[in-house]
């Protein structure tokens, strides 16, 4: 079961411009469709044909055969040629895999906006520009249908944009917080999209190689390894623990023709998983620890086999006597055990994950390329077709159903 981040934005949006929308099997939000309109302004949106776009923004989305189609969102309406874009994919092999993100395209633009947009419906009855906190009000409102726990909003003028007003969200985890960034329409303030700005003239794929940092992460596997995996995971999260193994078990059959290098991040789900943050608080304190990136997987493959007896105080008793077993000294341990240095370290991977898209978990980024490892043999597929020219496929069918996905 894949544990999701929030609430599917598309309902959000959808429902303030007239749309009907559904989620999929998967829990990612499923391609809306028109409602009949209320009026001219509300009418059903316009397939554009840009294939350019189209082949850029298909990276984005998981590995895997499927049709990429974009849609003008029409009832938003910007000046010099720019327009809101939802991009989908309707995979052939997996709809639990179907996925959307908006865009906005402006004419002529080295950049493109990538990630969630929130629509505040009633703004747009009375438009006004945004001058003042107070005029991120109506969207404060419909933050909270999408974040889940607390969140601040505020304006950012040193990364204002032209015609966009900059914003910082930040996520209240219970242990600090993360900031995700976004932009706010300025002309009216009708409409804000959490995300960040891409290149369209480079690869996503390069540009998240680029964006996601290893350094100081933990990470195992032979240094010179043909292909670098990172994996955005929460310990309290069951589909995690079951993916961890079968990871593990792919390394092993696939060693003698692919070496692989794994890097874990920690996306712990606050407002689902009460626990997470302090496996995650732990497992960052023995890894800066003489014990390092060992005793991080150590630790993290114990607390997977524990994950169905802890509770928050279980966490708290077994962290302290895990670290005192390994040789690491009570007063040490208790000094970093959720305090500021390794929180911030876990915000910061939170944050870069949010950036890179990360909604549910685990999610995985193989040497930049996006996986969404639903169904139980696409990752070896991904590897086989990706480094080894398909040396081995097809692959059997597994006998076992593949977990169900949706929800924590």
């Amino acid at each position: 079961m894949k544990s999701r981040v929030t609430l599917p934005v598309i309902a959000l949006l959808a429902a303030a411009l007239g749309y009907e929308a559904s989620s999929s099997a998967a829990g990612q939000p499923a391609a809306s469709k028109p409602a009949a309109p209320a009026s001219s302004a509300a009418a059903a949106a316009r397939p554009t044909s840009n294939d350019a776009l189209l082949e850029w923004v298909d990276a984005f989305f998981a590995w895997g055969e499927g049709k990429v189609t974009l849609e003008t969102m029409p009832q938003v309406v910007f000046g010099g040629g720019a327009r809101l874009v939802v991009a989908r994919k309707t995979f052939t092999a997996d709809a639990r895999m179907n996925d959307q993100a908006y865009l906005v395209v402006e004419g002529g633009a080295k950049t493109v906006l990538v990630g969630d947009a929130i629509y505040d419906e009633e703004r747009a009855k009375k438009p006004a520009p945004v001058r003042t906190e107070a005029d991120l009000d109506g969207l404060r409102a419909r933050l909270k249908q999408y974040l889940v726990g607390a969140f601040s909003l505020a304006l950012d003028p040193a990364s204002d944009r032209k015609g966009w007003k900059a914003v910082i969200v930040k996520v209240d985890t219970g242990y600090g917080s993360y900031p995700m960034a976004g932009w706010v329409k300025a002309d009216d303030g009708t409409l804000l999209v959490l995300g960040r700005w891409w290149d369209r003239a480079r690869s996503v794929v390069e540009q998240r190689k680029e964006y996601i940092k290893l350094a100081g992460t933990p990470a195992t596997g032979p240094a010179d390894a043909r292909v670098t995996v990172v994996e955005y995971s929460d310990m309290q999260c069951g589909f995690c623990k079951k993916r961890t193994l079968d990871f593990e078990n792919l390394v092993e059959k696939l060693s003698k023709e692919l070496r692989i290098r794994r890097y874990v991040k920690s996306f712990p789900l606050t407002g689902a998983h009460p626990w997470a943050f302090r496996a995650s608080s732990a497992g960052r304190c023995l890894f800066d620890g003489p014990g390092g990136a060992d005793l991080f997987f150590r630790w993290k493959s114990n607390v997977y086999a524990k994950q169905d007896e802890l509770s928050v105080p279980q966490v708290d008793a077994f962290a302290l006597d895990f670290a005192v077993a390994n040789d690491i000294d009570e007063r040490t341990f208790r000094a970093c055990y959720l305090q500021a240095k390794a929180s911030e370290k876990i915000h910061a991977d939170l944050a870069e994950g949010w950036a890179m898209r990360v909604r549910s978990t685990p999610t995985y980024f193989i040497d930049g390329v996006y996986v969404s490892w639903f169904a139980d043999n696409i990752m070896e597929e991904f590897l086989r077709k990706t480094y080894l020219g398909g040396r081995g496929l097809p692959l059997p069918t597994p006998a076992a159903k593949t977990p169900a996905a949706g929800g924590h």
